[in-house]
């Protein structure tokens, strides 16, 4: 996290162009996530996917981190109230929340709350760092958040009169509340350590805390599954939505400032409808193609600076 973060009102920093492609592949990779963590609801335990996805991704960033680690280890032990906190809200709390949500949510709620996180980021921010968000970071929000209640709701705006609130859906809506504030806190992640060797901090922080949760899970009954889908499920986990999401997201918040990297989110459903065209063969509608123009267009507003 070597770069100053952009906060609202200053002009869009260099780098800029590099964060955009970075956030955009972390986008997919976590609209990625969300289909096989629907797909292995029932099969897979909540909690053991979130301790199979940090530890898969702690042994593959390992070799790229852990001297830096060692060497660096009297910082992370000065800090390690503040790197802990980082990673319950971003990993342990955020990451588990989700997978127990998809339990019991359906796809258009899910994809609703989703859609919440950039507009929560832009309080938090404001509750932490008394940052104001800009007049076009705030309309920018509005047009994306338009471009997505098209997609989920298909087009249809009397779907928002059937939406229910239910346990998976609070679940949920914690846990993007837990990665909001923990976009925010981002910014103060110690400079002394590298983008990789926070990383591995993280994923090894997110292991050793969800392992009592699974423990606990396991004990009634609820085991890691070892079929050959539930392993597929388990690299695929580790490896996208852990080590390049994290990666390609923490370096665009410290490109961007949080305000404006948490505009991505909005892209999640749209990838989402592109993966279930490819992989489930469903059909790219109308709906799809004006929700994505809205979508970028909230994105080019919010990331325009303010006169």
């Amino acid at each position: 996290m070597v770069e100053r973060a952009a906060s609202a009102g200053e002009p869009v920093p260099a780098g800029a162009a590099s964060a955009y492609l970075l956030l955009t592949v972390a986008m997919l990779s976590w609209a990625g996530n969300a289909v096989v963590g629907r797909a292995l609801a029932g099969i897979v335990p909540p909690f053991g996917l979130s301790l199979m996805r940090w530890t898969i991704a702690c042994v593959v960033v390992a070799p790229f981190a852990i001297s830096e680690v060692a060497a660096k280890r009297a910082i992370i032990l000065a800090h390690w109230r503040f790197l802990l906190t980082l990673g319950l809200l971003g990993l342990t709390i955020c990451n588990s929340l989700g997978y127990l949500g998809l339990q019991w949510t359906t796809a258009i709620n899910a994809g609703l709350l989703n859609s919440a996180g950039p507009m929560l980021t832009l309080l938090a921010a404001f509750a932490l760092h008394r940052e104001r968000a800009a007049p076009l970071q705030i309309a920018g929000v509005a047009v994306s958040l338009a471009g997505v209640l098209v997609i989920v709701l298909r087009g249809d705006i009397g779907g928002l009169l059937h939406l229910a609130i239910n346990r998976g859906d609070a679940a949920i809506l914690a846990g993007v509340a837990a990665w909001s504030v923990y976009t925010v806190l981002l910014r103060r992640a110690p400079r002394e350590l590298s983008p990789v060797a926070l990383l591995w901090v993280l994923f090894a922080i997110g292991s050793v805390t969800v392992l009592p949760l699974h423990l606990a899970e396991s004990a009634l009954g609820r085991p890691l599954p070892q079929t050959g889908a539930a392993i597929g499920g388990y690299l695929y986990v580790g490896l996208f939505p852990a080590v390049i999401a994290f990666f390609g997201w923490n370096r665009g918040v410290a490109t961007l400032g949080a305000a404006r990297a948490s505009l991505f989110a909005h892209l999640m459903p749209l990838f989402s409808a592109m993966l279930a065209y490819a992989f489930l063969g469903e059909q790219i509608a109308a709906f799809h193609l004006a929700g994505a123009a809205l979508i970028f267009l909230g994105i080019f507003l919010a990331n325009r600076y303010a006169a």
